[in-house]
């Protein structure tokens, strides 16, 4: 029997991150001379790899000073973030069910692989997940496919049998690449109007519909 996997974003998606993505991104901006990133364009610039993030936010585009300022963000948000992430309303829930009900699951995320693993313990989801791939983990980033194929290929599963879910066209465009199914939520860093546009083969307004939608294809 084949089988089905789904794979998930971090940010956005399952984890509510923008307070300490904020936070830390103009802890280090400003550390390093730059003025602070509004929130919304935090918001925007959360689909890049980190230290390209950085050139985004500060303008420039000096590649040893990028990696400079994503090294301290991430000593940052190691030790002053994790305080301000939660797991978003109903994701715990939809997760513990979707795993009980056989789906094999996974993470991949543009933001470092070290920092979501122990955000995923630290949060208590962790056990729900198979496999969790960061930034150092893939050769070439979202919307690149290479991490969404290493994922499946790590779940035992086949591209076509497998479900990416994201927040943002980047992680549309990396289902798309892939060959897996798309699935987009509005309640991450995208809106819905946005999200309805690129045409996913599934768009979600709550986690309940999307454990809903999951679990009716088990009865298909």
């Amino acid at each position: 029997m084949r089988k089905s996997a789904i794979i998930f974003d971090h940010d956005g998606t399952l984890v509510d991150s923008i307070k300490a993505v904020e936070i830390c991104t103009n802890q280090v901006l400003q550390k390093n001379g730059y003025a602070a990133a509004s929130s919304e364009l935090i918001s925007e610039g959360m689909g890049y790899v980190t230290h390209e993030r950085f050139g985004f936010h500060s303008g420039t585009d000096d590649i040893t000073r990028m990696h400079t300022m994503a090294a301290e963000f991430y000593t940052s948000m190691h030790t002053g973030g994790l305080v301000h992430l939660q797991v978003y309303e109903g994701v715990q829930e939809a997760l513990d069910a979707l795993a009980s009900s056989g789906y094999s699951m996974g993470m991949v995320s543009n933001n470092q692989g070290i920092f979501i693993r122990k955000a995923a313990a630290h949060l208590k989801y962790a056990y729900d997940l198979e496999i969790m791939l960061g930034e150092e983990n893939i050769k070439a980033h979202k919307p690149a496919p290479d991490g969404l194929l290493q994922a499946a290929a790590g779940l035992a599963a086949l591209p076509e049998d497998c479900w990416y879910i994201g927040d943002t066209e980047t992680d549309y465009r990396a289902a798309k690449a892939a060959g897996m199914r798309s699935g987009l939520v509005s309640w991450g860093t995208t809106a819905a109007a946005e999200l309805s546009r690129l045409n996913p083969d599934a768009l979600f307004n709550h986690p309940h519909e999307m454990k809903a939608f999951f679990l009716s294809l088990l009865s298909d």
